[in-house]
């Protein structure tokens, strides 16, 4: 999936997703977690992986749309 965030073009696909947070441990969920491969977490953490995006450079809201675009689902604690 192609999206613009904060002016810059990225390609996701859920597959890349799911690779790419295969083993890495979850963060501290504070309110709203997405689930890949069975673990929840965070959604800003996802995003600021796979981007190599600062938490300050793109919001919570951000990175829950382009993850349930992306098919997956979200949950709150």
């Amino acid at each position: 999936m192609r999206f613009i965030l904060r002016g810059k073009a990225y390609n996701l696909t859920k597959e890349e997703v799911e690779k790419r947070m295969h083993g890495i441990p979850s963060e501290e969920i504070r309110k709203y977690y997405i689930v890949v491969n069975g673990m929840k977490y965070p959604p800003k953490q996802v995003v600021g992986k796979l981007l190599e995006l600062g938490r300050v450079e793109f919001t919570t809201m951000d990175a829950t749309n382009i993850l349930r675009r992306l098919g997956f689902g979200l949950g709150q604690l």
